[in-house]
């Protein structure tokens, strides 16, 4: 028979291993150009998220029923249905749903929106290290692993 640990020590190293977890966010990305969406995927997942990509509204909306994401990228040009209104579809599914629009009309990185639906504004063509460091601003706490 050994020694078992006493509660406070078991709590101790419970919460170390919960604080030293790695985390994770769920992005939800729309893109319709294949290239682009795959290398957002890379990108996104490398940094430790776990990534859907869709290439349309209606694929989107389909995914966010069944996959509740915390970030959404959506492109503004998009088969079917425009970014705006695919924005606005999502949010009104996750109202707490953080939504990068990507476009070429927009001018810079914007975190000030001139919808509701979008919280954010993100040029295209961008470099990825502007998108990680919108990501960063936004300050999107990441949930748990599993």
């Amino acid at each position: 028979m050994g020694i078992e640990p006493s509660p406070d020590i078991l709590e101790s190293a419970a919460k170390s291993i919960a604080e030293n977890r790695p985390r994770h966010r769920s992005v939800l990305i729309v893109e319709s150009d294949p290239d682009l969406q795959w290398h957002l995927a890379r990108v996104l997942t490398v940094d430790g998220n776990r990534v859907v990509g869709t290439s349309s509204g209606d694929g989107a909306l389909t995914v966010i029923s069944e996959w509740p994401a915390d970030l959404a990228l959506v492109a503004a040009k998009l088969p079917g249905m425009n970014g705006l209104e695919v924005a606005k579809r999502l949010r009104a599914h996750h109202p707490n749903l953080v939504v990068i629009l990507m476009g070429e009309e927009v001018v810079a990185p914007v975190r000030k929106p001139q919808s509701p639906h979008i919280t954010a504004y993100l040029p295209k063509p961008f470099r990825f290290d502007a998108l990680r460091a919108l990501i960063e601003s936004l300050q999107l706490t990441p949930a748990p692993a599993e």
